[in-house]
């Protein structure tokens, strides 16, 4: 989604219930491996000319640059986002999902897959495939309230402790009509986000029971950042 670079904000921080923490500051330089440097070198709207939202990513993935194995993105276009991940974290091998071919991009350490991310079964294939244990899984893909909370749904359980699921371009849940938003609006992933914020209980029509049992269960806490504008509304989960 297209927006102009924006600061973003913490709105809503969660951990067992209760609110715990906030983030200040600038994020921290990584001897030339800066991830929002990087997002503007390959052109991925992840960095600073449109969401910006690297430039909070680095708070949390810094400390685990040289240690990731694993970092699987959905949405995969022109392949700027893999090629980011790929430089940022040096030891790992980057996946991405999408509903069209990407084989070209597929390198010794960048692996693409053809799935729908709104249908198990193809996703299942995926970990049939490529296995389970990410580092990170960050989504980026067609942004629906369907597609965000089924893939979130299903791959949380395949983050490994202690990782981290981000769901990009929340803001897809404001654009009334559309992105599968019902008439009551309470379907969105917004409101998703924002109920667990409040009660630390994950509720989604799109979800089956037992994956938001274990969504609910197993995240340590929610950041959801938000642009002043609103136009750029992203939430990363850490994982117990």
């Amino acid at each position: 989604m297209k927006a102009s670079a924006v600061r973003l904000c913490l709105a809503g921080c969660v951990a067992a219930g209760s609110v715990v923490c906030g983030i200040q500051g600038q994020a921290p330089r990584d001897d030339g491996h800066d991830l929002t440097r990087l997002a503007d070198k390959y052109g991925t709207d992840k960095g600073s000319t449109v969401h910006n939202y690297t430039e909070v990513y680095q708070y949390f993935f810094q400390p685990m640059r040289n240690d990731a194995r694993k970092v699987f993105e959905i949405g995969v276009a022109s392949g700027s986002s893999l090629f980011m991940f790929r430089d940022y974290f040096p030891k790992a091998v980057i996946y991405g999902i999408d509903i069209e071919d990407s084989h070209r991009l597929d390198s010794p350490r960048i692996k693409t897959f053809v799935a729908d991310q709104a249908n198990r079964k193809q996703l299942q294939q995926f970990v049939d495939a490529h296995g389970s244990d990410f580092d990170l899984i960050l989504d980026d893909g067609g942004h629906t309230m369907e597609q965000q909370q089924v893939s979130f749904g299903y791959f949380f359980a395949h983050v490994k402790p202690g990782g981290y699921y981000v769901i990009e371009d929340v803001h897809t849940s404001l654009m009334v009509p559309g992105w599968g938003i019902d008439e009551d609006q309470k379907n969105t992933t917004l409101a998703m986000i924002e109920n667990f914020v409040r009660t630390g209980t994950i509720v989604s029509k799109h979800m089956t029971a037992a994956e938001a049992r274990y969504a609910t269960d197993h995240i340590r806490y929610c950041n959801l950042l938000k642009g002043a504008d609103l136009h750029s509304i992203t939430c990363l989960l850490k994982k117990k």
